[in-house]
C-alpha cells in the first residue's frame, strides 16, 4: 500500500512541474533591507494564521521551533515586535511547559524563555522551567535511548529531534547560570544518543531505531532529511555554547563537519533537500523545513570558523535561493512536509509552523554573513600604530591606573586585579587612536568565581578634551565617572559574571555619557572559561564590531541621532570590576586601509 502511494504521488508530481535548477548569488548581491523585509513578511503571514492553534499547545515543539525564530528575527534586527510577542506569550502561559516535562518536545520553549530572561531579567521567567530541568538531572537510572520496546521512549533522547529540543535548552541554562551540571547532562545524553542512532558509514542519523532496518522504495538506508536538519541545528546551537577548552567540544566539531559533508553531497540542483537524503527519487519533491536548517548549518559553519567559505558559501547560498523561492507573495513558505517521522506526500500548499521557524532561523544566519562580509570587504588592517605586548613593567609606561587597581607581570603577561576586592578600577593607555581602527588583545579569566571586564574607546571630555584634562572630574574607577559625567565614549562588557547579576552573559554597547544601553550582543566570554580568548574589536567610522575567538558578540551602527553624534578618536580603557582578576597581553591597534 505505502509503496503504491508513493507511485501515485510521484506521478502526480512528474505531471505537475518539477523545481527549477538555480545558480546562487554571492553575498555582495543581496540586498539587506529586501532581505529583512522577506524575513518580516514571513514572519507576519505565519503570526497570522490560527489553523494549527487549536490542534497543538502553544507551547509544543511546533510552535516552539517558530518562536526561536521570531527571538532569532528580534536579535538580529532589533525589531522590538516579535520579542514583544514572545514575552506577552510566555506571560500568558505562567513562563511554563507542557506537562510530561521529561519528554524533550515539552522543553524546547525554555530556548525562548532564557533568551526573554536575558533581556528581561525577571526571575519567574526560568524559574519553572530551572526547576524542571533539575528534576532531569535527579533521575538515577541509565538513560535508555531505545525506541522500541521502551515504555519510557518519550522521557530520553530516543528520537533524533529531541537533539534540536532539548540539548541547546539545557546549554543555554549553562550559558546563564554557569553551573556546569546543565552542560555536561546536555553533552553526555547527546553523545549517548548519538552513538546509537548516527549510522557509522553513511554519518546520517535514522529518526529512531525502528528504522534501523527500514529501506526505501530503491533500497536505501531511510535518513529522513527534516530529522536529519533538527540534528545539525541543534550541534550548531550546541556549538555556539560550549566552551572552546571544553575536553568534549572536539567530538562536536568532528560531528558537525563530518555530518555537513554528508549532507552537502545529497544536495540536488535546486539548491534544496528531498524528504529521503539517500533517494530524492522517492519523493522528488523540495521539502523546506529540513532544507532551511542544513542552510543554517552552512551558513553557521562559515560564519564560526568551522566550514570552508569558498566551498560551503555557494552551496549555503544556493539553498537560500530556493527556499526564497518557494515563499509565496503573501510569505507563507510552502512544501514543507507535515509532522511526521518518515518522508510522506505532501504539496506545495503545505505550511507548518516549525517550517517558518527554521527559515527566519537561516535568513538570519545569512544577515549574519552579509554583516561579516561588508566588514571584511570595507575594513581591513592598514599600518600598525600601537603595539605592546603588555609583558614588563616599562610596557605601562605613562599608562594611568584609576581605582585601586594593581598589575604584576608573569610569564609575559600583564596581571590585574585589586587586592583583597577593595573597588573597581580602570587602566587607561595614553595613545589618542583614531576613529576608525581594528585593536585586538588577548586574555585568559584567572578567577572564574565573579568578575566584569569592559574595554572603553573612543573616549573624550564631552567638550572634546582630553580624558586627563585637569578641568574634567576626577575619577576613581566608580561606573557613574565614566558613564554618566564628563566623558564621552563607547564601552562594551564582554565578560559578565558580576556578583550581584549571575545570570547576565551577553555583551552590552553602551554609549555614554548617558549609560545609554544601544545593544544587547551576544553572549561574551563564558563565565567559568579559563581559556585564552583573543578579542578584536573594529571601529570602522560608525560601525562598531566585536569578535571574541571570531566570533561575533557586538556589530552595531550609531546613526549619529539617537544618542547624539558620532564619536571618533580618543582614548582605550581597560576596566574591570574589583573581584576580577584578568591577565592581558599582546595588544595591538591598526588603522584602516
Amino acid at each position: 500500500m505505502k509503496n503504491t502511494l508513493y507511485l501515485l504521488f510521484i506521478l502526480s508530481f512528474f505531471f505537475a512541474g518539477s523545481t527549477i535548477a538555480n545558480e546562487p548569488l554571492s553575498l555582495s548581491a543581496i540586498d539587506q533591507t529586501e532581505l529583512k523585509n522577506k524575513l518580516f513578511l514571513v514572519a507576519d503571514w505565519q503570526n497570522k494564521q490560527t489553523a494549527h492553534q487549536e490542534k497543538y499547545n502553544p507551547l509544543n515543539w511546533h510552535f516552539a521551533t517558530l518562536y526561536i525564530g521570531l527571538m532569532e528575527l528580534h536579535k538580529t534586527t532589533g525589531e522590538q515586535k516579535y520579542f514583544d510577542q514572545l514575552y506577552k506569550l510566555g506571560k500568558l502561559h505562567n513562563w511554563t511547559t507542557e506537562n510530561r516535562v521529561f519528554d524533550a518536545d515539552r522543553i524546547a520553549i525554555g530556548q525562548v524563555y532564557i533568551d526573554l530572561f536575558k533581556e528581561k531579567k525577571e526571575p519567574e521567567i526560568i524559574q519553572r522551567l530551572q526547576w524542571v530541568m533539575d528534576a532531569h538531572l535527579e533521575r538515577m537510572p541509565k538513560p535508555d535511548v531505545r525506541f522500541m520496546d521502551n515504555k519510557y521512549r518519550r522521557e530520553w533522547w530516543t528520537w533524533c529531534d529531541a537533539l534540536f529540543m532539548a540539548p541547546p535548552t539545557f546549554a543555554k541554562m549553562y550559558a546563564i547560570s554557569g553551573d556546569e551540571k546543565y552542560l555536561d547532562y546536555a553533552i553526555d545524553n547527546w553523545i549517548i544518543t548519538t552513538k546509537y542512532l548516527q549510522d557509522k558509514n553513511d554519518k546520517f542519523f535514522f529518526r529512531d531505531d525502528r528504522y534501523f532496518e527500514h529501506q526505501t522504495p530503491n533500497n536505501k538506508n531511510l535518513y529522513w532529511s527534516r530529522g536529519n536538519g533538527w540534528v545539525v541545528a541543534g550541534l550548531a546551537n550546541m556549538l555556539t555554547i560550549i566552551p572552546k577548552n571544553h575536553p568534549k567540544r572536539l567530538f562536536f566539531e568532528d560531528q558537525f563537519k563530518t555530518m555537513v559533508a554528508k549532507i552537502a553531497e545529497v544536495q540536488q540542483a535546486d539548491g534544496l533537500w528531498r524528504p529521503s537524503l539517500l533517494d530524492p527519487e522517492t519523493f522528488p519533491q523540495p521539502e523546506t523545513s529540513g532544507s532551511s536548517f542544513f542552510c543554517y548549518a552552512f551558513l553557521w559553519g562559515v560564519n564560526n570558523g568551522l566550514l570552508d567559505a569558498e566551498v560551503y558559501m555557494p552551496k549555503a547560498l544556493k539553498a537560500w535561493n530556493g527556499l526564497e523561492a518557494l515563499v509565496n507573495s503573501e510569505g507563507r513558505l510552502g512544501f514543507v512536509q507535515p509532522p511526521g517521522k518518515e518522508p510522506l506526500p505532501y504539496t506545495e500548499e503545505a505550511w507548518e509552523e516549525y517550517g517558518t521557524g527554521a527559515f527566519l532561523i537561516a535568513g538570519c544566519e545569512l544577515l549574519k554573513a552579509i554583516d561579516k562580509n561588508e566588514i571584511s570587504q570595507s575594513v581591513k588592517k592598514g599600518k600598525l600604530i600601537y603595539d605592546n605586548p603588555l609583558s614588563e613593567k616599562d610596557d605601562l609606561k605613562n599608562w594611568q591606573m584609576e581605582g585601586p587597581g594593581k598589575t604584576e607581570f608573569k610569564e609575559n603577561w600583564m596581571h590585574m586585579n585589586s587586592p583583597n576586592e577593595e573597588g573597581h578600577h580602570v587602566l587607561w593607555c595614553p595613545e589618542d587612536f583614531p576613529g576608525s581602527f581594528i585593536a585586538e588583545w588577548e586574555v585568559q579569566n584567572l578567577e572564574t568565581d565573579a568578575g566584569l571586564v569592559i574595554m572603553f574607546f573612543s573616549a573624550k571630555g564631552v567638550n572634546g578634551e582630553d580624558i586627563f584634562d585637569k578641568r574634567l572630574k576626577k575619577r576613581d574607577g566608580v561606573f557613574r565617572g565614566y558613564t554618566k559625567s564628563d566623558l564621552n565614549n563607547y564601552h562594551i562588557s564582554y565578560y559578565a559574571n558580576g556578583r550581584d547579576n549571575r545570570e547576565r552573559v551577553v555583551a552590552h554597547l553602551r554609549k555614554n555619557a548617558g549609560f545609554n544601553l544601544v545593544q544587547n550582543g551576544e553572549d561574551g566570554i563564558p563565565a567559568k572559561s579559563t581559556s585564552i580568548h583573543k578579542v578584536v574589536l573594529t571601529k570602522n567610522d560608525n560601525h562598531i564590531l566585536m569578535t571574541i575567538d571570531g566570533r561575533e558578540v557586538v556589530n552595531w551602527t550609531d546613526d549619529g541621532k539617537a544618542y547624539g553624534a558620532v564619536l571618533q578618536g580618543g582614548k582605550m580603557g581597560f576596566r574591570q570590576m574589583q573581584w576580577t582578576h584578568f591577565r592581558y597581553r599582546n595588544f595591538k591597534v591598526y588603522a584602516l586601509e
